[in-house]
C-alpha cells in the first residue's frame, strides 16, 4: 500500500460517521425583547390588522374570512381581522408537529426546543470552479439536491436552492417537486406562491 493509501486509511478510520440525528436546544431562547417591548410590538400588530387591514386578492379567501368573523370589503378585496379572532385562532395551532419525509428515518420533529437545518434557498445565480457564475439551471438543482441528500447536518430540502432558469415559469414548481422526489428522501419545502402551484404541490 502506498504512503497515500495508508494516510487515508488512517484518517477515515480516525473519523466517527456523522449520523442524521434530532437536534434540541438545551438553552433558553435568547430575549432581545423585554416583556414590555413584546407587548408593544404585539398591540402594533394587532393595530395593522384591525385598523388598517390586508388585501386579499381571492374570492374564495374573503369569503372564508367573512365566515370566520373578519370584516371584509368583497369590492375592494380588503380584510379587516379582529385581535380577537387573531388570539382565538392561535390557540388552535399545536405546539409541535413532526413533518413527514418519505423515509420515516428522516422525518423531522418542530417545536419542543428542537432544531432543524436546511440550505438557503432562492437563489438565482450558481457558482463553481469549473463554470464560475452563471444563472442557475435544472441540473444545478439537481446537484444541489444531491448533495442536500448527503449531508447529514440537513434536516430538509428547500423549495428552490437555485432557480432553474431553463425551465418555463408555469412548470417549474413541477419539475423542482419531480426532483426532489427522487434525488432525495428527506422532508421537503416547495413554493406557495398562488393556488395552482401550492394545488399541484399537494396533489403531488
Amino acid at each position: 500500500m502506498s504512503r497515500r493509501r495508508q494516510r487515508q486509511a488512517r484518517s477515515s478510520a480516525n473519523v466517527p460517521p456523522i449520523m442524521f440525528q434530532r437536534l434540541q436546544n438545551r438553552w433558553s431562547p435568547y430575549e432581545i425583547l423585554d416583556p414590555a417591548q413584546l407587548d408593544s410590538l404585539h398591540d402594533a400588530s394587532m393595530t395593522i390588522l384591525e385598523d388598517i387591514g390586508l388585501d386579499f386578492m381571492d374570492a374564495e379567501a374573503l369569503s372564508i374570512w367573512a365566515a370566520a368573523g373578519a370584516r371584509v370589503d368583497h369590492k375592494a378585496q380588503h380584510v379587516w381581522i379582529d385581535r380577537g379572532l387573531v388570539a382565538a385562532a392561535l390557540t388552535t395551532a399545536p405546539s409541535s408537529f413532526t413533518w413527514r419525509a418519505r423515509n420515516p428515518a428522516h422525518d423531522v420533529h418542530i417545536g419542543d426546543n428542537e432544531i432543524a437545518f436546511g440550505p438557503p434557498g432562492g437563489m438565482v445565480y450558481i457558482s463553481d470552479l469549473d463554470n464560475g457564475r452563471r444563472p442557475g439551471r435544472m441540473a444545478d438543482y439537481e446537484n444541489l439536491l444531491r448533495l442536500t441528500q448527503l449531508c447529514p447536518h440537513l434536516h430538509f430540502g428547500p423549495w428552490e436552492q437555485v432557480t432553474a432558469h431553463d425551465i418555463p415559469v408555469n412548470v417549474r414548481h413541477l419539475h423542482r417537486l419531480r426532483a426532489g422526489i427522487q434525488l432525495t428522501d428527506k422532508a421537503l419545502m416547495e413554493a406557495a406562491h398562488g393556488r395552482i402551484i401550492t394545488a399541484d404541490n399537494l396533489a403531488i
